[in-house]
């Protein structure tokens, strides 16, 4: 791998250096902060010898090289002259060029991310609860109906609650506090007076009462102006008053302001949005359903989809349905018959081991496998996937079909197209549509989209293919075993929120959720990297495994203040060495995530890599986990 040219042609296919506010690195990945992510021709960036793959994860262009990346970094840099010489740089002032629409949708995302697995299964809950009923299973009398009822709306109802403890750490504020302003809004003498029409006034002035349970924008915007209010009084009021009078002057002036003026604003916005949706959605349903079906993952590849999730999610707050992503689930369907029809139709048993786990990991609706490492690198299987999604998407559409919750996708969105009076159109529209992409997009994919000869673009992003590292004398049929570094459940990789991962591009591996703040070495060998930002090791086994532990999901914006590395780069390590201690509250109060990859990022130098250990369940320090030949 010729590094000059690398570096060349990733500045080249980012924009060149106009394009280009900042890039750092860690230690598999060279992160660009872009003035405008679109230029970037991410394709072409894919196909670079010496690129696993590309992202846009974090607000950052990633490009993911593997264990050279520190290499590539130091050449990508003297390209680019002096005044980037620096990664500590502050990429605040990149956020700030950003448009405020672009600002808004980042601020909202944030908000509503860490609650959308939540209001997923609640919303599956309500679904098959809505089923029952309309079976006569359950009868909204019955005691097991309440009770699941509770389950599944009680997410819904308190939103404001939910949504005002997110958004004040997302502004920075005292988080408890605008959960109290959330749950102001829903408080039960509030709902009470609304729904019996009642008057109210605060010291003379009127009070215009609107439902805010289920409501999203009004205690975001609360929640933003309680930060304001609440570092003015952390700045002027002395040490001794501060604990009891700032939450006490932010809750009492917030909160009334909420009820007079930014309540009733937001809340009529809500409806503004939701009618202005369903007006475009009007002009031509099918019209909609065909675009929308056919071009969906295309906006999700470019990371445009979190633009459409607060109007998704408000249709479902305000007019307790959505068409929009009614359309938007056959989009997964199709993505499961273009990896599917691979599957069936490819002779190599590396491609359908692959195809296969991907398939079913997207009917799960975890599409990310068979987007990049099946349909997207062999392009026609998503060609196929676009016309089969167009044709669920119209289809969708033209029976007007509508999503009755937002979350679970794939086959577990079932329950959510289920009408709370009864099984109506919608259930219907969801089984015809979602079986016309299945059926169209593995048939398309079997007959045009595949061809049994070697495919250099689907083997390249799919397995890992990087330089010698030095292992290839090595007996391929010699067992060599990785042990688990941390206490923790064991999850799949697909499970992991960040495609580099769960796609398998960097490498074959586990994932796990940390139940203890210790990270031991998992085999006998060296420290070959540790990331300026501590939030990632690679070491090399004494028998030629390269592995990658990566501690958090784009922790490398921490700066390295949760991690304590006890080793430093080429010290040798014997297995059971305690390698690092990790402040994870702090990475959990921080807002990111905790699970920590686990990946062997020479997985092409192989031939056979197992898991040993029981997915979904604990593991300890110690316990074999990988089996590698």
């Amino acid at each position: 791998m010729d590094n000059r040219k690398l570096a060349e042609d990733i500045i080249k296919y980012v924009g060149g250096k106009e394009n280009i506010d900042h890039l750092e690195h860690c230690v598999t990945r060279l992160r660009f902060m872009l003035k405008d992510n679109a230029t970037a021709q991410t394709d072409k960036i894919k196909n670079l010898d010496g690129v696993m793959t590309a992202i846009i994860s974090g607000g950052q262009y990633q490009v993911v090289i593997g264990n050279k990346v520190k290499d590539v970094y130091s050449e990508v840099m003297n390209q680019l002259g002096a005044h980037f010489t620096t990664e500590e740089s502050n990429t605040a002032g990149s956020d700030k060029k950003k448009n405020a629409f672009n600002r808004l949708i980042d601020v909202i995302v944030g908000i509503i991310s860490p609650i959308i697995g939540v209001m997923a299964s609640a919303g599956i809950i309500k679904g098959f609860l809505a089923l029952f009923t309309a079976l006569h299973w359950l009868a909204q009398t019955d005691g097991t109906y309440i009770l699941l009822n509770a389950l599944g709306d009680s997410l819904f109802y308190f939103l404001p609650v939910l949504i005002g403890f997110s958004a004040g750490k997302k502004f920075g504020a005292n988080p408890f506090i605008t959960a109290v302003l959330g749950a102001a809004l829903v408080y039960p003498n509030i709902v009470t007076a609304y729904n019996a029409g009642s008057s109210l006034s605060f010291v003379g002035i009127p009070v215009v009462l609107a439902n805010y349970t289920s409501s999203l924008f009004p205690i975001i915007f609360a929640a933003w102006m309680a930060a304001k209010i609440e570092k003015w009084f952390e700045r002027k009021l002395p040490a001794s008053l501060k604990m009891i009078f700032v939450p006490l002057f932010t809750i009492l002036i917030t909160g009334i302001l909420a009820f007079l003026i930014v309540g009733p604003v937001l809340s009529a916005f809500s409806d503004g949005l939701a009618k202005v949706t369903m007006a475009i959605y009007n002009l031509s349903p099918v019209v909609a359903g065909i675009i929308l079906g056919g071009f969906w993952q295309i906006i999700v590849i470019f990371g445009l989809h979190y633009a459409f999730i607060p109007v998704l999610i408000n249709n479902i707050t305000t007019l307790h349905y959505d068409p929009v992503n009614a359309i938007l689930n056959v989009t997964v369907l199709a993505q499961v018959g273009a990896a599917l029809g691979v599957f069936l139709k490819a002779k190599s048993k590396k491609v359908r081991s692959i195809a296969g786990p991907a398939a079913l990991s997207a009917a799960m609706g975890v599409t990310e496998p068979a987007i990049y490492g099946i349909s997207l690198p062999m392009k026609k299987p998503f060609v196929m996937a676009g016309i089969a999604g167009a044709m669920g998407g119209g289809i969708t559409a033209a029976m007007g079909a509508r999503m009755y919750g937002f979350g679970g996708s794939g086959m577990f969105a079932a329950p959510l197209f289920i009408n709370p009076k009864g099984i109506d159109v919608s259930f219907y529209a969801f089984l015809t549509s979602s079986a016309t992409a299945l059926v169209v997009a593995t048939i398309l994919t079997y007959l045009f989209g595949y061809k049994n000869q070697p495919e250099p673009a689907a083997d390249k992003v799919a397995e890992p293919v990087e330089e010698s590292s030095g292992t290839s004398d090595l007996h391929i049929n010699d067992t060599k075993t990785v042990y688990n570094p941390v206490q923790g459940m064991l999850i799949p990789l697909s499970e992991v929120k960040d495609e580099a991962f769960s796609s398998g591009a960097m490498g074959k591996g586990f994932a796990i959720i940390p139940r203890d703040n210790k990270v031991y070495a998992p085999f006998d060998g060296t420290i070959v990297t540790v990331a300026n930002s501590k939030h990632a090791l690679a070491l090399l086994s004494t028998d030629g495994v390269e592995l990658l532990i990566h501690i958090g999901i784009n922790t490398v914006k921490l700066k390295g203040a949760p991690f304590d590395i006890k080793v430093k780069e080429n010290d040798r390590v014997k297995k059971g060495l305690l390698l690092a201690e990790v402040d994870f509250a702090m990475i959990v109060e921080s807002n990111y995530d905790v699970t920590i990859p686990i990946i062997v990022t020479n997985s092409f130098d192989h031939q056979l890599i197992e898991l040993q250990a029981a997915e979904n369940q604990e593991v300890q320090t110690g316990d074999p986990v990988l089996s590698i030949r």
